[in-house]
């Protein structure tokens, strides 16, 4: 029979382990942050270089500026989502640090 583990070591374990599920998380998040990124950058250049070859090609201003309207609402919630996933939630661990304002 093996030795039985202390409290300590137990406690040890499992901030070890807490510590690798959030740096896993963390990782996670961050590839999805650079996905994101690249195709907010990608997505305009994109449709642009789509509208402007399919206007050369068949002379067609309203298709090229459909192709352009696509790209552009593809492109908002992209960006939106970039500017939204930089900015980091607040800490709300304690019930006390909800702030509900001026209660009289």
């Amino acid at each position: 029979m093996g030795k039985k583990k202390t409290k300590r070591q137990i406690k040890r374990e499992q901030r070890e382990h807490d510590a690798e599920a959030r740096a896993l998380a963390t990782a996670v998040f961050e590839a999805k942050r650079r996905k994101y990124r690249i195709a907010a950058i990608l997505v305009p250049i994109v449709t642009l270089a789509i509208s402007i070859g399919v206007y050369m090609a068949t002379d067609d201003k309203q298709l090229a500026g459909l192709i352009g309207m696509v790209g552009v609402s593809i492109f908002v919630p992209l960006g939106l989502g970039a500017v939204g996933s930089e900015v980091t939630p607040r800490d709300r661990t304690r019930a006390g640090s909800i702030d509900f304002g001026n209660k009289r």
